[in-house]
């Protein structure tokens, strides 16, 4: 694809080899294992459904597709699993119908069949039905949102056992557990996490901040939340439009590598996380940030030094009543589920 950065110059390569000894084994830090997931808001125009501008239909058109595509690829390359999660609505024509611009800003079932035909078998997780905000949301408004997610899925024969909080909002944790949820992303640890409590602006200062320095992202564990278990997450791949076009994309590659290096260190989960929508802008760019640490990835993977798991299949390691696996469509394909 020639939207692709290929790896064969990135500086991930300098830092591999110096780990890797004459025998062709992995260096002297074998000790702790840490963990690697990839979790991914797939919501197309449903994101900003209450703010929507023409350019984010614009953009939800013509931008979406050919980054998933892209997104898609650069998992195969490397044989690493994410958690998509989905707005169960991308999978509903008739929701599409009422909205403003294309139905494909809207709908989006090609998508999901190209996740279904990858190399790699990712997990479908719930993004809620139509992104509706759960935090603000009462109980009869929560369940009538999960009732959809459940149809939708159903009908389509797909899981629904991990979730994403639309707008990271978290609430109604009792009726996630009773729609049959085993697990959800939690909010990004780290400094900044105080500032937040302080006020949204101060979060969202403290958080650019972090962002823009060279800071190692936290290692994170599964907690136990009730019939739940919560992965926290431990950084967000911003966009690059707005203010944030000033972050260096080396920084950003930086902090890659130090969350690996820290959750291995630690043997805890680096939990990236991201939206198609942070690819819009300076996409190459973008895309070769990620490439870095997908490359480093694989190599860790090999080397045993790094797992690579799902949410699902990371909830699955705690002691609780955890989902199992995703399952694929088709019968061909349903015996690798369990493998992500």
């Amino acid at each position: 694809m020639n939207n692709l950065v290929e790896p064969a110059k990135s500086p991930c390569l300098l830092l591999r080899s110096s780990r890797v000894n004459e025998s062709g084994l992995c260096g002297d830090e074998m000790a702790a294992k840490g963990k690697l997931t990839i979790s991914i808001d797939l919501a197309l125009a449903w994101a900003v459904w209450d703010t929507l501008t023409a350019e984010d239909l614009r953009l939800a058109e013509t931008a979406e597709r050919p980054i998933c595509a892209a997104l898609i690829e650069l998992f195969d390359r490397y044989e690493i699993p994410a958690t998509w999660a989905i707005v169960a609505a991308l999978l509903d024509e008739a929701s599409a119908k009422s909205r403003p611009g294309g139905a494909s800003c809207w709908y989006a079932p090609d998508i999901i069949d190209r996740l279904f035909h990858a190399k790699v078998v990712h997990e479908i997780g719930g993004h809620g039905g139509r992104h509706v905000e759960f935090g603000k949301l009462t109980a009869s408004e929560v369940q009538q949102d999960l009732e959809f997610a459940q149809a939708v899925h159903h009908a389509h024969a797909l899981p629904l056992t991990s979730f994403v909080f639309p707008r990271n909002s978290i609430g109604h944790l009792d009726l996630l557990a009773e729609a049959g949820l085993r697990t959800f992303r939690g909010l990004d640890i780290g400094w900044f996490s105080s500032a937040a409590r302080t006020s949204r602006l101060a979060g969202r200062a403290a958080n650019f901040v972090d962002k823009a320095l060279p800071i190692a992202p936290s290692s994170v564990a599964p907690v136990k939340r009730g019939a739940l278990v919560e992965i926290p997450s431990s950084m967000l791949l911003l966009g690059r439009n707005g203010p944030r076009r000033v972050i260096l994309p080396a920084v950003s590659r930086a902090k890659l590598r130090m969350g690996l290096a820290r959750a291995r260190r630690a043997g805890g989960i680096f939990h990236l996380w991201f939206h198609p929508s942070n690819f819009y802008y300076r996409r190459d760019e973008q895309l070769a940030t990620l490439t870095c640490l997908l490359e480093l990835a694989a190599e860790e993977a090999s080397c045993g030094r790094i797992e690579l798991r799902t949410l699902g299949r990371r909830a699955a390691r705690v002691s609780i009543a955890v989902v199992a696996g995703p399952r694929r469509l088709g019968s061909k394909r349903t015996a690798k589920a369990s493998s992500p």
